[in-house]
């Protein structure tokens, strides 16, 4: 992704921020608006998601269930992060 912040802040210093600029800066600011979205139904879904225990603490059946679906937003949650991309980030963030 381009450090669209970057191309815009020149542009609006030097007072030349064009037409195409300004579509660029609309389109990756789209996508991050869906990737946030997205992210945030990922994280209500885990809040709502209760732990596979009864009020006794007592395991239950749900564990596959409840496993099972945090994988699986787990995974989607790091495909909208990239981080099976390398970036500023990746490449900086301790493994674990």
């Amino acid at each position: 992704m381009s450090d669209i912040t970057q191309k815009l802040k020149s542009s609006i210093e030097a007072g030349a921020a064009g037409n195409d600029l300004l579509a660029e800066a609309l389109t990756e600011i789209t996508e991050l608006r869906k990737k946030s979205d997205a992210l945030e139904e990922i994280l209500i879904v885990l809040v709502r998601t209760q732990l596979p225990f009864d009020a006794e603490e007592n395991r239950e059946e749900a564990i596959a269930h409840f496993s099972e679906r945090y994988r699986s937003l787990m995974r989607e949650a790091s495909d909208l992060l990239g981080l099976n991309l390398r970036s500023t980030i990746t490449r900086t963030e301790p493994r674990t």
